[in-house]
């Protein structure tokens, strides 16, 4: 049980049904068996069914019934042939792949820190002083304001460079080594959280997932 409890595989929806992030099956039972103020479960997982087309096929293409449902009912669903499980001394308990945080409408937006994939996202894989199109190990981060000159390791301050190019750089501003910006870095704008989400985890994630 301990590994599937800490399993990363809950796709998280808020209270419209846009989906927000994942969590680990732990914390996804948690929120069910959580209140809010009004006394209501904060959160329920969603029952998805599927139409069986045999002895062990099922039509996951399209759901014949999507309907939420809180902890109390959730622990006595049946469980199919394709669920993961949570064994306790008294039940086997299908492990939810869908929770509705029921109360909270909002989508949250991410702020990206200034980490070199994101940066190498943002300035496209190229050079930001020579054009130069970089694989990932060809590319280095540059310091426009140099480190060791209070420069700061933010987004506005950082760029994508070739290792050659940084090297004859070195502890010096673009100006001082001859160098000129291809344009002024600037930190990416706040995404929302559903974009983050790279990687299905469950086929029941695709019904809420942009395509």
């Amino acid at each position: 049980m301990s590994d599937i409890i800490n399993k990363l595989i809950v796709l998280h929806l808020n209270g419209l049904w846009q989906a927000i992030g994942y969590t680990s099956v732990k914390n996804a039972l948690i929120a069910m068996n959580s209140t809010s103020v009004n006394g209501e479960y904060a959160a329920k997982a969603l029952n998805i069914e599927y139409k069986q087309i045999g002895p062990d096929e099922w039509d996951f293409e399209k759901p014949i019934l999507i309907e939420a449902v809180d902890f109390d009912n959730w622990i006595n669903l049946p469980v199919r042939s394709f669920d993961l499980v949570i064994h306790t001394p008294k039940l086997t308990i299908r492990v939810p792949t869908v929770l509705i945080a029921v109360g909270f409408k909002k989508m949250p937006m991410k702020f990206l820190r200034p980490t070199k994939e994101n940066i190498y996202r943002r300035d496209e894989g190229k050079c930001q002083y020579t054009n130069k199109k970089l694989s990932k190990n060809e590319s280095s981060l540059d310091h426009i304001i140099p480190k060791s000159r209070k420069g700061k390791d933010t987004f506005e301050n950082l760029v994508l460079c070739s290792k050659e190019v940084n090297l004859k750089k070195g502890n010096r501003t673009p100006k001082e080594a001859g160098l000129k910006l291809l344009k002024q870095p600037r930190a990416p704008l706040p995404t929302p959280a559903s974009s983050l989400i790279k990687e299905i985890k469950s086929r029941d994630w695709v019904h809420f997932l942009s395509k």
